[in-house]
């Protein structure tokens, strides 16, 4: 760690650089011209889940987004006339799913991916004829107010569950039986959707651009935050790029990565019921640069059931993830497991495309790849909590962790929204 060392206050100091993070930074600096703002960024690269880098590091496949966020951005970069709209940066669509068997694709577009055509593309014309008892239940008026367990009739090894259950793990639910019906619908909803897909970065960097060449904010990299305290009405943060302070804080980390360094007794007491009561979803990526052939005829979403592995496939890259509930250590047995199963489906999807020369395996962990839980008894816990009420002047919250919507993309614009509001009361 570096010396600490006192630098200029900030009006505001945002912890994480992701997508939520550089949003709030370009809305609070688009109304206050005077503003100060520095982002704090633990990894190397501003981005989260959707940032790459040039060089080792590559991205996590998790970089779809929906709709309704891709308008939102492309309305924050319209504020500014001289900048370059999001269209001109990412207009590619996730329009073709497959399913991996054998060494065989079967291919169909990706809004059907949790529908009967996807179905049978898994489980064949079994499956395919049981899914009206699927879609019956997951579009029922009652599909929040139990458990799929509970509401499912046949055995639970059904042809339709069974592929259920594989394609649930795409969309961040490890155990569908302990799932509402209607969180099953909500995550599946992602991919009917067909959600935008690119690289991200430029789209990045065009947020902040502008107020960083004006001196508006500035951006720190591999800056670690070990501790905040607050004095007064100055926030004092410590990193591992020095000591900051601020009059403002805003978390842009989901609440169980902030737990790690934001004191409990600062804590709101719904965040903290949150922490403490429900657990996210991680991923385990594998991911592997495409050094030879061309994707173009490979869908770029599919799944590989016999491993419980999904992959995204770009022209320059190909991504594998598996699903496991929350964890934090490479290390850990889960992890190990999935390590495993990911290279195991890469060796099957060399097989199944042999035009495709793949190059050096590069693992990693995101914690926190789906933060809202599925699971029906956390779900009445959350529920109950008054989730509007924990923005404030000087400390707020934003990102896909914060809100009570199944579709992290939601919680994300809310969350700016009410953070951005909050902060410039």
């Amino acid at each position: 760690m570096e010396s600490a060392s006192k630098h200029p206050p900030f009006q505001v100091i945002i912890a994480g650089a992701g997508a939520s993070g550089l949003l709030v930074a370009h809305r609070y600096c688009a109304a206050n011209p005077d503003a100060k703002v520095l982002i704090l960024e633990k990894d190397d690269r501003s981005g989260g889940r959707l940032g790459t880098l040039e060089g080792d590091f590559r991205g996590m496949g998790f970089n779809t987004v929906t709709p309704r966020l891709y308008d939102f951005w492309n309305q924050a970069l319209k504020q500014d006339p001289e900048a370059d709209d999001l269209p001109t940066m990412i207009n590619e669509r996730q329009t073709r799913a497959a399913v991996l068997m054998g060494n065989k694709f079967s291919t169909f577009d990706s809004k059907n991916f949790c529908s009967d055509k996807g179905a049978r593309a898994l489980g064949g014309l079994a499956a395919q004829r049981q899914w009206g008892d699927i879609t019956a239940i997951l579009d029922s008026e009652t599909r929040f107010e139990k458990t799929f367990a509970e509401v499912w009739k046949s055995p639970r090894k059904s042809p339709a569950t069974l592929v259920l259950e594989t394609y649930a793990q795409a969309f961040g639910i490890t155990n569908i039986w302990e799932a509402t019906p209607g969180a099953i619908a909500e995550r599946s909803a992602i991919y009917a959707c067909e959600p935008f897909t690119g690289n991200w970065t430029p789209a990045l960097k065009a947020l902040t651009k502008k107020y960083e060449e004006s001196g508006q904010i500035s951006i720190q990299t591999g800056a670690r935050i070990v501790d905040a305290t607050r004095d007064g009405n100055e926030w004092q943060i410590q990193s591992t790029k020095g000591l900051f302070f601020a009059e403002t804080l805003v978390i842009a980390q989901a609440p169980w990565m902030a737990a790690q360094w934001f004191p409990k007794k600062l804590w709101p007491t719904q965040l903290l019921t949150v922490v403490n009561k429900t657990k996210p979803v991680s991923l385990v990526t594998l991911s592997c640069p495409i050094l030879d052939g061309d994707t173009k005829d490979v869908a770029q979403f599919f799944v590989v059931p016999s491993e419980s592995i999904q992959a995204s496939v770009s022209p320059n890259e190909i991504v594998f993830q598996a699903t496991i509930d929350f964890e934090l250590s490479l290390q850990a047995p889960d992890v190990v497991k999935a390590v495993k199963r990911l290279k195991r489906a890469h060796r099957k999807f060399l097989l199944a495309a042999p035009q495709i020369k793949t190059g050096v395996e590069r693992l990693s962990l995101v914690p926190v790849a789906w933060a809202q839980t599925p699971n029906m008894q956390e779900r009445k816990h959350l529920d109950r909590l008054k989730m509007e009420n924990i923005q404030d002047r000087h400390l707020a919250f934003c990102g896909d962790a914060y809100g009570q919507s199944l579709n992290g993309d939601d919680n994300l614009i809310e969350s700016v929204l009410s953070a951005s509001e909050a902060i410039s009361q």
